[in-house]
């Protein structure tokens, strides 16, 4: 049986299988009306950079998912927060998309094209990546700016087309030139499940990570001391191994998991 106070989900894998527009939905509508019926406490920890937390928490609801957005965790606001907490206030320059630089905006940053005047460069996934744009990240990093990675996430993968460029190769390019290495909020970074925790007042120890993969939920939330589900989503196109002890238990489909709460 699976004993928490709070129950946090991957969503791509999980819930929804493409990362960008109009997903595939594999399910998760069972356990989350079971959850919130019991008075559980629910959260998303999402990888994704490109959308805002109020533009995820609205396409959530619209495919069907009964979401509050105070239980919408996306990396694009944990990285907000994040630089609120060490500036205030902070000149961010954006590396990513509209969404990205609307959370930042609505987090009280201001969001600047011109490199010279970064505080910070915040690095997220883009589809509209260019010469001109990365040099000028590169530039602000090397001039001394916050290095930020709202994820560094290895793998992303499109089912029925393969792999795609996550931001993990993008912060690992910049690294590289400037010889500056980013500081991760976004999962597999703990900083991601550490802000989600304290937002919900609740220890590591009552918490249970639901998610489906290996590296960037089951690795970090043990690390903590939460308790783990793999979501053994078969569409993932890379095989996942992983230690004895690292994954408490393993469905094939997150409303499987309704079986196994106390």
């Amino acid at each position: 049986m699976v004993k928490a106070t709070l129950f946090a989900f991957d969503v791509h894998g999980v819930f929804i299988t493409r990362i960008l527009d109009d997903p595939e939905v594999l399910g998760g509508y069972e356990i989350l009306r079971r959850l919130k019926s019991s008075g559980r406490k629910v959260a998303l920890i999402a990888s994704g950079s490109n959308w805002s937390t109020k533009e995820y928490t609205e396409r959530m609801r619209n495919l069907g998912y009964p979401l509050d957005y105070e239980e919408v965790w996306p990396a694009s606001r944990v990285a907000a927060i994040h630089l609120k907490r060490i500036f205030g206030r902070a000149h961010v320059l954006v590396l990513g998309e509209r969404g990205l630089a609307e959370e930042m905006e609505a987090h009280g940053h201001y969001v600047v094209e011109d490199w010279r005047d970064a505080e910070a460069v915040v690095v997220g996934f883009d589809r509209e990546l260019n010469f001109d744009k990365v040099t000028r990240a590169i530039r602000a990093v090397h001039a001394g700016a916050y290095f930020l990675a709202v994820n560094k996430v290895r793998w992303y993968y499109m089912p029925n087309e393969g792999p795609i460029m996550s931001p993990g190769a993008l912060v690992a390019a910049i690294e590289y030139q400037t010889r500056r290495e980013a500081v991760v909020v976004g999962k597999p970074s703990p900083i991601h499940f550490i802000e989600v925790l304290n937002h919900f007042g609740v220890k590591p120890e009552d918490a249970v990570m639901v998610g489906d993969d290996v590296e960037a939920d089951m690795m970090p939330a043990r690390s903590l001391g939460m308790k783990t589900v793999l979501v053994n989503f078969e569409k993932r196109g890379d095989a996942q191994r992983w230690p004895r002890g690292l994954v408490d238990l393993v469905v094939n489909h997150v409303d499987e998991l309704v079986k196994y709460l106390d």
